[in-house]
């Protein structure tokens, strides 16, 4: 028979016990930075299945080169994601990561698919109800991580800046406006980035930054309608100062110093990262040499600027050509960058 005392050691012992089980439950399912991929829905077999495709490369790239696990990655699709992609799933999604990430955390939500705007909302399409810019800005408030970087790769997606900067937050958009409506080729050169790697990587610090993915597909995307001798339907955007305005051509660390006009968007993606850790993801990047490409690229930088500064008092047509030449320019200038860069 045991005594008041031993029985009381005993279920201190109990208790002790099952704290600590809890306590090493509640490590094991804390997994760190979180990435959210939406496929939405496409309206067609042919979109629905380039949308889908889109995610699973994001995913498969994210498990095989970048070191996250399955549990880390939440993939809502029509088939073949973690669950399909509806309103109420993306409003469950959201819910469980609200308890599980904490504020050292980083959560990316990229979205692919379709996008449409009116007077009040831009919108997201999913199989059902659409997930609106306001809808998607509480869902994002309620995570208690703090940095956030949220890709919208679809047309009219411009809309969405303005409901979701904020500090702490990067926001890119594929387009600068509702009225570019039309299917975008920002996604897959954003999803590109990822995958090439070491060739998207300017600075050379074996990591891919949001400024430098944003960058490329820009590049990219200009290429793409060069190449097609097409007026460019699509103008990406980057929000990462919180004004809520988004530049097409952000500017980081030295080009910002030495061009006095430039926009400061950029800083914050030039230091985010897909990292898998629980810490996260910002390191100082190391500034730009200073060589003669890169001076070249800040007189470049600077003309693209002064040109936007001059646009009220040009006829709308001959602004849009001129600095759609200085962007093809620009563009160039950046690929001639990465095959000089050992």
């Amino acid at each position: 028979m045991m005594n008041t005392n031993q029985a009381f050691k005993l279920e201190h012992l109990r208790h002790a016990a099952l704290a600590s089980l809890i306590l090493c439950w509640s490590f094991a399912a804390h997994a760190g930075n979180h990435v959210v991929i939406i496929a939405g829905k496409g309206g067609t077999a042919e979109y629905s299945a380039k949308f889908g495709r889109h995610a699973r490369q994001l995913q498969e790239t994210l498990l095989r080169q970048y070191g996250f696990k399955a549990e880390q990655i939440t993939v809502l699709a029509e088939t073949g994601g973690s669950l399909t992609c509806t309103a109420a799933n993306v409003e469950t999604t959201f819910l469980k990561l609200a308890g599980r990430l904490q504020a050292e955390d980083a959560m990316v939500l990229v979205l692919f698919g379709h996008g449409t705007a009116d007077a009040n909302f831009a919108k997201f399409n999913l199989a059902g109800a659409d997930l609106r810019d306001w809808d998607l800005a509480r869902l994002l408030e309620s995570l208690p991580a703090r940095q956030q970087v949220i890709v919208n790769t679809t047309a009219a997606s411009a809309g969405f800046i303005e409901k979701l900067a904020r500090k702490e937050r990067v926001v890119i958009t594929a387009t600068r406006s509702a009225e570019e409506k039309y299917a975008t080729a920002f996604p897959e050169y954003f999803v590109e980035a990822f995958v090439k790697g070491e060739e998207v990587d300017l600075n050379k610090d074996q990591k891919i930054s949001f400024l430098e993915a944003f960058d490329y597909a820009r590049d990219r995307v200009v290429r793409f309608y060069e190449q097609a001798n097409r007026l460019r339907p699509e103008h990406p955007l980057l929000d990462d100062n919180g004004d809520g305005l988004g530049s097409e051509i952000p500017v980081a660390q030295a080009f910002t110093a030495k061009v006095s006009s430039a926009p400061n968007d950029g800083l914050l993606a030039s230091r985010l990262f897909f990292n898998a850790g629980v810490a996260a993801a910002i390191a100082e990047t190391p500034a730009a040499v200073a060589g003669p490409l890169e001076q070249k690229k800040v007189k470049l930088l600077a003309e693209i600027e002064n040109l936007k500064t001059r646009k009220s008092s040009l006829p709308v047509s001959e602004y849009e050509r001129k600095l759609e030449e200085l962007f093809i320019a620009l563009a160039r200038l950046n690929r001639e960058i990465k095959r000089n860069t050992p």
